[in-house]
C-alpha cells in the first residue's frame, strides 16, 4: 500500500500538468476533474513559428485567464464534438490579455499565406468547433484576431476587446470571423484590418468598431467570396478615428465577388465618419459614404432602422439590392 500511495504523489505533478502548454513559462494550474486549465501568472509560448500557439487538447473544456494576467502566445482549436464547447475566459476584461505581437506586418515579414493569416490569431478554430470567448482583451495578434474558417467552427465572442495597438498598416489583425450561427455581443474592435467579416449568418449585438486607414468595419467579401449571407444586428456604432480622416475603405465594403448575397438586418446604427475614401477603380479620393459595394453580380440587401450616418452619403455601389431607412 505504501508503495502504491508513494507512486501516486510521485505522478501528481505530472497529472496536474498534463493538459497544459508544454512550454508555456508562466503557471497554468489544470484540473483534470473539471477540465480547467487557469493561467495563474504571465508568461510566453514559444517564440517559434509554430509552437507559438497551443493546440488545445479535447479534453480542456475551459480556458481561464487571470486578472493582471497576459498570456503571450495564442491558442489553436483543433476538432471537438458538439458536446464538448470550448470556453475561454477572462477574470478581467481590460487585464487578462491574450497578447500577439509587437512587429508590424508580421505574417508579410514572416512570408505567410493569404490563405492561412487567420490560423495566426489570438484565438483560430481550425475544424468544426463551438467556441466561446468571453470577458477579456486579444491584443496585437500576429494574424487575424478571433477566427474559424472551418464549415461549422462556431465562435461567441462576448464582452471582449479586440485590439491592434502596434501602429503600423496592414497588419492582417482582422478582428472577428466566423461559421454560420457565430455571434459577437457587447464588444469592442480597433485593428488596422477589417472588423467583422460577414461571410456567413451571424448575430452582432452592442459592438463598437474603430475605423482606421486600413480595413472595413463590416467586410462583406474580401477574396471573391459566394455565397448567402444573413447578418442581424443591433446598436451597431462605427466611429472613424484616423487622424488624416483618409480610409481605403468604407463602413460597409464588398471588395470583390463573383455571385451571393448579404442581407443586413439592422435595429440601431451609429455612424460617425467624415473624411476620404479612396476609389482604386478610378484612383481618386472621395466623400467618405456608408458603402464600397463593388461587385456588379452580387447583392446586397439592406434595411436599418434607427439608422444615425454622419456624413450621410452612400458613397460606391455597384451591387444588385434593395436598401431602405426607415425612421
Amino acid at each position: 500500500m505504501w508503495k502504491i500511495a508513494a507512486l501516486t504523489l510521485l505522478l501528481s505533478p505530472l497529472a496536474a500538468r498534463a493538459q497544459s502548454p508544454p512550454a508555456y513559462t508562466g503557471r497554468v494550474d489544470w484540473d483534470p476533474q473539471s477540465g480547467i486549465a487557469t493561467f495563474a501568472t504571465s508568461g510566453n509560448m514559444p517564440e517559434t513559428r509554430e509552437g507559438f500557439f497551443w493546440l488545445v487538447p479535447p479534453e480542456v473544456k475551459k480556458i481561464v485567464i487571470g486578472a493582471d494576467v497576459a498570456v503571450h502566445g495564442g491558442f489553436r482549436v483543433a476538432y471537438r464534438d458538439p458536446r464538448n464547447p470550448l470556453f475561454i475566459e477572462g477574470v478581467s476584461r481590460r487585464t487578462s490579455i491574450i497578447h500577439g505581437t509587437d512587429t508590424t506586418q508580421w505574417t508579410l515579414k514572416n512570408q505567410i499565406a493569404d490563405s492561412e493569416k487567420w490560423k495566426y490569431g489570438s484565438v483560430s478554430v481550425l475544424a468544426d468547433a463551438t467556441v466561446y470567448v468571453t470577458n477579456l482583451t486579444a491584443k496585437n495578434p500576429r494574424g487575424y484576431n478571433i477566427s474559424g474558417n472551418a464549415g461549422r467552427s462556431v465562435i461567441h465572442v462576448s464582452q471582449c476587446n479586440l485590439l491592434d495597438a502596434r501602429g503600423g498598416c496592414q497588419n492582417n489583425s482582422d478582428g472577428f470571423c466566423g461559421a454560420a450561427g457565430s455571434s459577437i455581443r457587447d464588444s469592442f474592435i480597433s485593428t488596422f484590418d477589417d472588423g467583422i467579416k460577414v461571410y456567413h449568418d451571424m448575430t452582432i449585438e452592442r459592438v463598437t468598431i474603430e475605423q482606421h486607414r486600413n480595413g472595413a468595419p463590416i467586410q462583406l467579401g474580401w477574396g471573391g467570396e459566394t455565397g448567402d449571407a444573413t447578418a442581424t444586428i443591433s446598436d451597431l456604432t462605427i466611429r472613424g478615428v484616423d487622424p488624416h480622416h483618409r480610409y481605403n475603405m468604407a463602413p460597409i465594403t464588398w471588395e470583390r465577388g463573383t455571385t451571393g448575397t448579404r442581407n443586413l438586418w439592422i435595429k440601431g446604427l451609429n455612424i460617425k465618419l467624415d473624411g476620404w475614401m479612396y476609389d482604386d477603380e478610378h484612383a481618386r479620393w472621395i466623400p467618405m459614404g456608408l458603402f464600397k459595394l463593388k461587385p456588379w453580380g452580387c447583392t446586397v440587401n439592406l434595411h436599418a432602422e434607427r439608422a444615425i450616418i454622419d456624413p450621410p452619403v452612400l458613397g460606391i455601389r455597384h451591387t444588385n439590392g434593395s436598401m431602405s431607412f426607415p425612421k
